[in-house]
């Protein structure tokens, strides 16, 4: 199982001031009999690690399953992605949720079999988002960062499902 407490993030250069990190958190969901089992969650998170407000934020995610048909899901970040961030701001999105559901060929086999859907296969994730800022000034982009997801059971006695995440270098 994945530590929880550790933590993928992109290496920052002076420029850049929204940073992408995803994290695995513990949580628990539902399953099909009622019962709640322990389920690890990857959290994307857009921070603001500059002095000055972010403004015109615009982030962008795409999420493939096993090496198939990347979908565009930033609709997904829409309803719950900021204009602008603060100093020290930032936006969160649960990937299982938020993402998976916005992924047509996964939505579908988790609508079916729920969370188990998940189980076993690798997912694609990748993230970048444009901001500016200031009101007048240019678009900034910040970098392209990929990340692989994999669900799997951490303890067959319990249930209980874990993640593991991999950085991915271009």
């Amino acid at each position: 199982m994945a530590d929880i407490a550790e933590e993928r993030t992109a290496t920052v250069s002076r420029n850049v001031c929204l940073t992408f990190t995803l994290q695995p958190i513990t949580s628990h969901i539902k399953a099909s009999d009622g019962r709640e089992i322990s389920f690890t969650r990857a959290i994307l998170t857009l921070r603001n690690v500059c002095t000055t407000e972010a403004v015109s934020v615009v982030p962008h995610v795409t999420l493939g399953q096993e090496g198939g048909t990347i979908q565009d899901v930033t609709t997904s970040l829409s309803p719950s992605t900021p204009s602008s961030i603060p100093p020290g701001g930032a936006a969160s999105w649960d990937v299982y949720d938020v993402m998976l559901s916005a992924h047509p060929g996964t939505a579908s086999k988790i609508h079916m079999f729920g969370y188990r859907a998940a189980l076993n296969w690798r997912f694609d994730l990748a993230a970048w988002a444009q901001y500016r800022s200031s009101v007048s000034s240019e678009p900034l982009n910040t970098p392209i960062l990929h990340w692989s997801l994999r669900w799997s059971i951490a303890d067959a006695s319990i249930g209980a499902v874990g993640l593991t995440i991999e950085d991915v270098k271009d």
